[in-house]
């Protein structure tokens, strides 16, 4: 009952080319969507430019990447429901892999069931049995480049919310009642509102907060709150205390997910030893999303403030490219980023729930020497989504050795955020779930080298078992942010 540890020496596979050019493209331009039937719909755009010319470009559906395309301004997307809205929105990259902002994105209706066959972002459909408009927007201006929205949620059921900023789309927010808008511009007046969605039935809009960013703002529909107390080391996004970070303890490693990709300074997405290396008998592929933004998929979401890790099915056409895995998923590692020896780490996240799924938050040895130790900050097994376990492994004269797999009951970690965090001391690691002490272990076997983070979505493998037909898909692996601290 443990994430097995790699017996043999593995060798990092980092090298990269260096790349001259670092311009990236300019913005797509003149996006359009046409719905051409009931199950289509073309896209066409201008070319953007760039200094050495635009190799390709990731087209984004409702708000998540969907393909990538070659020496075209245009794409046909078939296969799709009738009389149903989608939202498209262009990215450009060239050959050194530098990436264009996302274009503005636009609405097409399928032909069919009802409805015009285009309905430009600005005005979405809305129909009975939708959710009432949400009210109460407020705003605090972080910066001059920087606010954070925020609205009630109305009654009926609600599965997210798109936001609009001076009457067009602008993102869509799911499992929170909040955005941060980033780089704005200095000095200016927005215009942001919100509308409600549930599935392909839409509210209609709020009314509009104008917010400017000199550091004043006014809304329409409600005053703007107090200012929220400044946050602390002890300091969840939310605002509440996990309680668990050690007093004096200076935070060192930061990421609240409050973008929409990843960071490459901070991330790599592939594990050290390389994509197609399978351990535990797993049955996912982790798509390296960084370092192959082409491969077709990313399992990686952001929604503006959290970060989603997505197993779903592998597709057909890119069964070959996945080693053959019946599964994508991701993974996100510091290694060569990011290492620590000794401090207190802790990921706020909502776990996954099902047969075979397999997250896990831990640290691993950067050396592959002496001890090779591995601290398990929390690993669940999703056919048991109340228990979390908490382990620590290490080699003796190349023999594996493990404590128990220290067990942590609770509510079903599926249903909410929770903290997870570990305090490692010389000697003795303790382990904490929303801000309370669950386990600990004293040994004078305990890591005493540098380690860095990893968390991951597994599928399968020998201690929890192959996934089957009850396992819900795509699975959602949602984390808030994950953060580390020491002690000066």
């Amino acid at each position: 009952m443990r994430k097995l540890l790699l017996p043999t020496v593995i060798l990092a596979l980092t090298s990269s080319l260096a790349q001259a050019d670092n311009q990236r493209p300019s913005v797509v331009k003149n996006v359009s969507a046409d719905a051409l039937t009931s199950d289509s719909i073309r896209l066409s755009w201008n070319a953007p430019w760039d200094d050495f010319g635009v190799q390709g470009y990731n087209i984004y559906r409702n708000g998540r990447y969907y393909s990538t395309i070659f020496n075209t301004t245009n794409f046909l997307d078939k296969g799709l429901s009738a009389g149903t809205q989608y939202l498209y929105s262009i990215v450009a990259f060239d050959k050194a892999k530098n990436y264009s902002a996302l274009s503005t994105t636009v609405n097409a209706r399928t032909q069919g069931g009802g409805g015009s066959s285009t309905t430009p972002a600005s005005t979405p459909s809305s129909g009975s049995g939708g959710s009432d408009v949400p009210s109460g927007l407020r705003v605090t201006i972080d910066n001059s480049s920087t606010a954070v929205i925020q609205w009630n949620k109305p009654s009926g059921d609600v599965s997210g919310y798109n936001v609009y900023r001076d009457g067009n789309y602008y993102a869509t927010v799911k499992g929170s009642t909040r955005y941060r808008a980033t780089s704005l511009d200095s000095n200016r007046e927005y215009r942001f509102s919100v509308v409600a969605f549930k599935g392909n039935t839409f509210s209609r809009k709020s009314s509009d907060i104008r917010v400017k960013t000199s550091g004043s703002s006014s809304a329409v529909s409600a005053p703007p709150p107090s200012p929220p107390p400044a946050a602390s080391n002890n300091s969840t996004s939310n605002g509440t205390s996990s309680g668990a970070v050690p007093s004096g303890y200076q935070l060192v490693f930061n990421d609240d997910f409050r973008t929409r990709s990843l960071d490459s300074s901070k991330w790599n997405s592939r594990y050290r030893w390389g994509a197609r290396w399978t351990i535990n008998n797993e049955q996912q592929y982790y798509v390296d999303r960084l370092s192959n933004p082409n491969f077709g998929h990313s399992p990686f979401e952001f929604d503006g403030e959290h970060m989603t890790i997505v197993a779903s099915r592998t597709p057909g056409h890119l069964r070959s490219k996945a080693n053959n895995k019946s599964y994508l998923s991701g993974t996100l590692t510091t290694y060569n980023k990011f290492k620590m020896k000794y401090g207190y780490v802790e990921m706020r996240a909502k776990l996954p729930k099902g047969q075979g799924l397999w997250p896990a938050f831990w640290l691993l040895h950067n050396q592959e020497n002496g001890k090779r130790p591995e601290i398990d900050v929390v690993e669940l097994l999703g056919k048991q989504s109340n228990l979390a376990y908490q382990t620590y492994h290490y080699y003796d004269n190349w023999t594996l050795r493990s404590s128990p797999s220290y067990k942590a009951w609770g509510p079903d970690y599926s249903n909410d955020f929770h903290t997870y965090g570990m305090k490692w001391e010389p000697g003795r690691i303790t382990w904490y779930i929303d801000g309370k002490a669950t386990n600990s272990h004293s040994s004078s076997n305990v890591a005493d080298e540098d380690m860095y983070l990893l968390v991951n979505l597994a599928l399968g493998g020998s201690w929890g078992g192959n996934v089957d037909g009850s396992t819900p898909f795509p699975a959602r692996f949602t984390i808030d942010y994950i953060r580390a601290y020491r002690r000066p």
